[in-house]
């Protein structure tokens, strides 16, 4: 595993990566993408089993301003704001496949929650990306009608609303001596019985800079994500396993019925797992997600 920082669209990246999926004499690539928070460090344990169990080179890329990086320009929203939207996360995506995976290599896309959306976007307007495509993995899929979700109600219809005292919540998490913010921290690890080095990630997320950029980016998903992109569907009915969960508040049952509607030739399965896949199941989603991958190498 690699730690990397690139610059995509403006924006320093922290991308991790296993193998060399830039410079691997055009062997297939695995490139996933985040959900929101769009912080790489959670899908850790997720990357690590899919590499060992395919072997393929892979690369793990959040979102636009979700992460503590070196440069300070990176973190600026005011007057930034079209680099840190979803069109700029397309645009972001788009040039780390473009200008740093291998030019020869296949691809295996996987796609978690707002990821999946992107993919499909992706894809709707770039024939070459489409080309090159052996299999995708759209991950609790948030496709469709994102604000009329349990989740999206909550997150529209009351956490919208006290934006500004959110922020300052997470000034003021900032300001505290760091002792504090760890012990905190380390309870909620042991009652959710979550793995302690999960606290380096979740201090990131607690960055003002990048909970900002993780509820801006929220919002707009529940302005943008509405319909169902049949265009794209279509083009990769044959390359494509859809994992729902049984109980998710931001991709519901009812969301995979209306895909199945759409597209009944895709793979779909529906799953006892969290939304939150990889804080508990990584390597039960793992394991799926490999079985698909196999069967189009």
């Amino acid at each position: 595993m690699k730690n990397e920082f690139v610059t995509l669209n403006h924006i320093q990246t922290h991308v991790i990566t296993y193998g060399d999926p830039f410079n691997c004499n055009g062997k297939d690539v695995i490139v996933c993408i985040t959900g929101n928070p769009g912080i790489p460090d959670f899908y850790i344990e997720f990357a690590d089993e899919l590499h060992k169990s395919t072997g393929l080179p892979l690369c793990i890329i959040g979102h636009a301003g979700h992460d503590v990086v070196p440069d300070e320009a990176s973190s600026i929203l005011k007057g930034q704001e079209h680099l840190f939207d979803l069109d700029g996360q397309i645009k972001h995506k788009l040039q780390l496949i473009d200008s740093y995976v291998d030019k020869q290599s296949k691809l295996h896309l996987i796609g978690h929650s707002i990821g999946s959306w992107l993919i499909l976007e992706l894809l709707k307007d770039n024939e070459n990306l489409t080309m090159r495509l052996k299999s995708v993995n759209l991950l609790f899929p948030t496709l469709q009608k994102m604000a009329e979700t349990r989740n999206g109600k909550f997150l529209n219809g009351f956490l919208r609303n006290l934006h500004n005292f959110v922020l300052l919540l997470f000034v003021l998490v900032h300001l505290l001596p760091s002792v504090i913010v760890k012990f905190l921290i380390a309870i909620y690890l042991k009652v959710y019985a979550l793995p302690s080095h999960y606290s380096e990630y979740i201090l990131k997320f607690l960055n003002p800079n990048v909970g900002e950029k993780v509820l801006f980016l929220a919002y707009n998903e529940m302005d943008r994500v509405k319909s169902l992109n049949v265009e794209a569907i279509n083009k990769i009915k044959h390359l494509t396993n859809v994992i729902y969960s049984k109980t998710d508040n931001w991709a519901p049952i009812s969301y995979m019925e209306d895909l199945y509607k759409y597209q009944p030739e895709l793979t779909m399965k529906q799953v006892d797992i969290d939304h939150a896949f990889v804080l508990k199941s990584s390597e039960t989603t793992a394991e799926m997600v490999m079985q698909f991958i196999k069967t189009k190498l």
